[in-house]
């Protein structure tokens, strides 16, 4: 039972113009062609508000808009990166890893590229397409956090242990922040019978952000260590959160007997 929001995200390529300092909202796509505003300009406007839709939660109005930059500027690599994140997070994934394999295919050493690409493929559960990736991500830029957690979910999910633990370490040694990274590194330490190491990240990861998978997974490490007080606490707790939850139910039911 791996957690199952263990992914960290997409990386977006933002406007140079703070969008607050701008007051862009999200909304319908304007004509192409305005008097007296530059190329320059018209596209720096449409990233902004794109950008808007994309924290808004409307992808699909950012789609329109990056491609209306595209049709401005057929070689902006920004546009197609980020529509590519747009067209992932609407689970679009082939559209998605084409605009990520066209900006590959004209500029490889882009490595934001290659991770996304990488994170598409991860998400379809293609994990030796995703693994080749970060490993370009990480030949390219040493320095890229996220590709180390990411490429250790994939080998985490190809049961890889030794190796994943390898790659979340030094993600959580670059950002000790990325929670899901923490949940990841806890099932591997779950998976090795290292119990104690796995509620210790679980805590840490909870106490940052909720998650029922890791709540659920600490609770069996706490049986798996005789902490019976402590796994009840969690199953109440999930219970609390989620009154049908069958793994929780089921819990309970082994301290009844």
């Amino acid at each position: 039972m791996w957690i199952k929001t263990a992914l960290v995200g997409f990386s977006l390529l933002l406007s140079h113009t703070p969008l607050a300092a701008q007051s862009v909202t999200c909304d319908s796509v304007p004509p192409l062609a305005q008097v007296g505003v530059t190329k320059e300009e018209r596209l720096d406007n449409l990233l902004r508000r794109a950008i808007a839709c994309v924290r808004a939660g409307k992808p699909d109005l950012a789609v329109d808009i990056f491609s209306a930059m595209i049709t401005i500027d057929p070689g902006n690599e920004s546009a197609y990166l980020n529509r590519a994140n747009a067209y992932l997070q609407m689970r679009q994934f082939s559209l998605g890893i084409a605009d990520l394999s066209h900006v590959i295919s004209v500029r490889p050493s882009f490595a934001t590229a290659w991770y996304n690409r990488g994170t598409a493929f991860l998400a379809q559960r293609k994990h030796e397409r995703a693994l080749a990736d970060f490993g370009e991500t990480l030949r390219l830029r040493p320095d890229f956090t996220r590709a180390y957690c990411n490429r250790g979910l994939a080998l985490v999910r190809k049961g890889e242990y030794d190796m994943a633990l390898d790659d979340l370490n030094k993600g959580l040694e670059k950002d000790p922040d990325l929670t899901l990274c923490r949940f990841a590194r806890g099932d591997v330490y779950f998976q090795k019978a290292d119990y104690q190491k796995a509620v210790e990240d679980y805590t840490i990861g909870l106490a940052r952000k909720p998650n029922i998978e890791a709540l659920s997974r600490r609770a069996e490490a706490y049986e798996k260590l005789g902490e019976k007080q402590k796994a009840l606490a969690d199953f109440q707790a999930i219970l609390r959160l989620a009154p049908s939850d069958k793994r929780a139910l089921d819990g309970l039911a082994r301290f009844d007997n």
